[in-house]
């Protein structure tokens, strides 16, 4: 389990990095990185990651409360 702490904490440490994040932007904006995140969307799984990341993201966003929770309850009402 330890290795695997390891990776995690390199992965991380590299995404939090400018160059990181620069390579998840230029990735997310290319072609294939759309393809591959429509793809991952249309998942079950990405369909959760997504209202995971969503939730994280109005957290930080400065925008009303109001328009926050009418998103989440959007959001709330389609999973049901």
């Amino acid at each position: 389990m330890g290795a695997m702490d390891g990776i995690q904490g390199m992965v991380a440490s590299y995404l939090a990095s400018p160059r990181g994040q620069e390579a998840i932007r230029s990735f997310l904006s290319s072609p294939q990185g759309k393809e591959a995140i429509d793809a991952y969307l249309s998942t079950h799984e990405g369909q959760q990651m997504a209202r995971l990341l969503l939730g994280r993201a109005l957290d930080s966003l400065n925008i009303p409360e109001q328009v926050k929770d009418q998103i989440r309850t959007a959001l709330a009402e389609a999973e049901a």
